[in-house]
């Protein structure tokens, strides 16, 4: 769906992916350069944390990858047994998890948790040389006492300490691309704040990509050099930042970005919904995903989708927009 300079560290191409009743991911195709970062939105359910998953390796059993590939560096991670995969994703990837409560094992101390895999992916490397490894980047994200933090354990921090330990983590192998699912969810205002100043300055002092899933529009908003609208296992959207959000064409992408509210909206009205929700049938429709919920669909949206390129980063999949009906 999407066009894509020579230097990609991430391109999906044509990705589907199924389990034995459903269809859940159709087509998604994207990529990110280096020192990029591409946000995925939607709502629950429209496939954005099952492609984060297809790209570490990490599906359910359950889950298949039917159609597609996806290349890191150059290589289709796909095509490498089970143990070249480890080794490959965890040299170049790290991964921040949502929950991170139930992410850190709850028996074992913070400094285990964060050495143990990198003592041994680097054989050579000494459980010393690990823990101060592990020290300077809890330093680097924001943890005053390291030391103290290194020999907790998960339930003696707060949930914002907790993100930064997995942050840290993520980073002891020196990843070329960061995988980040919600990292502002549970957290309260300020601690927000800090973990998006935090990622700001990941993001700059380490030339990292990053691959983010987000609902929250205003960390998207500062973060994201692109954007990926998600609606049923689909990409229906996906441009430059400014381009899907101060200009969003798809009906969805429209409809999505209407539910945030703002500060100047009128108290006395009620809250904007998308009317309807993501049904098995809109999954398995050859036509528009999104046909049983959007106001302009006509007879052809429920039999075909077409994809446009507004511009050349800019792609939307709407038959409407394609015929300049809307």
């Amino acid at each position: 769906m999407e066009r894509s300079p020579m230097s990609d560290i991430l391109k999906l191409n044509k990705i589907s992916a199924h389990d034995d009743a459903r269809t859940l991911l159709k087509d998604v195709s994207l990529s990110l350069g280096e020192n990029e970062t591409i946000a995925f939105i939607g709502e629950s359910g429209s496939g954005k944390t099952i492609t984060l998953k297809a790209i570490l390796g990490l599906l359910p059993d359950d889950i298949k990858i039917s159609h597609g590939s996806v290349e890191i560096c150059g290589k289709d991670i796909y095509s490498l047994n089970k143990k070249e995969k480890r080794r490959f994703l965890g040299s170049h990837i790290g991964f921040v998890a949502q929950n991170t409560v139930n992410y850190l094992h709850p028996l074992l101390r913070v400094g285990v948790q964060m050495t143990d895999g990198y003592i041994t992916f680097n054989g050579k490397k000494s459980k010393s040389e690990a823990y101060e490894k592990a020290a300077k980047l809890l330093t680097s994200v924001g943890i005053q006492d390291p030391d103290r933090v290194l020999s907790s354990y998960p339930s003696q921090l707060s949930g914002g300490m907790r993100q930064r330990v997995n942050i840290a983590t993520a980073l002891m192998m020196n990843p070329s691309m960061l995988l980040s699912d919600e990292p502002t969810t549970a957290l309260d205002k300020v601690v927000q704040k800090q973990v998006i100043d935090l990622y700001l300055s990941l993001l700059k002092e380490r030339a990292l990509s990053l691959v983010l899933v987000s609902h929250d529009l205003f960390f998207v908003n500062k973060i994201a050099d692109k954007v990926a609208v998600f609606y049923s296992g689909q990409v229906v959207e996906i441009g430059l930042k400014d381009e899907v959000l101060s200009n969003p064409l798809h009906p969805y992408t429209k409809a999505l970005l209407a539910l945030s509210p703002s500060m100047d909206m009128d108290k006395r009205k009620p809250l904007n919904e998308i009317k309807g929700y993501i049904s098995e049938e809109d999954r398995s429709r050859v036509g528009c995903p999104f046909f049983s919920r959007c106001p302009y669909s006509s007879k052809s949206c429920e039999q075909e989708v077409k994809e446009s390129f507004v511009t050349p980063t800019h792609c939307v999949k709407c038959t409407l927009i394609s015929g300049g009906q809307i």
